[in-house]
């Protein structure tokens, strides 16, 4: 698979997830969410990360 289809499918599977634009959902994440409900997120996307096996860049 593609990296940008990899990208593509892990975006439609956040965006199904939550009911929300993929960006919005990030940002919403960090303003609403618990701390255990961030933990969750941060393991559900680690997870889905490395089933498609994306890296991410840090832009720092």
């Amino acid at each position: 698979m593609v990296d940008m289809e990899k990208v593509e499918k892990l975006t439609s599977i956040l965006e199904e997830r939550s009911g929300l634009d993929v960006r919005e959902a990030l940002v919403r994440y960090y303003d609403f969410l618990t701390d255990d409900e961030a933990l969750d997120y941060d393991f559900e996307l680690g997870f889905l990360l490395n089933k498609f096996n994306i890296e991410v860049d840090i832009p720092f």
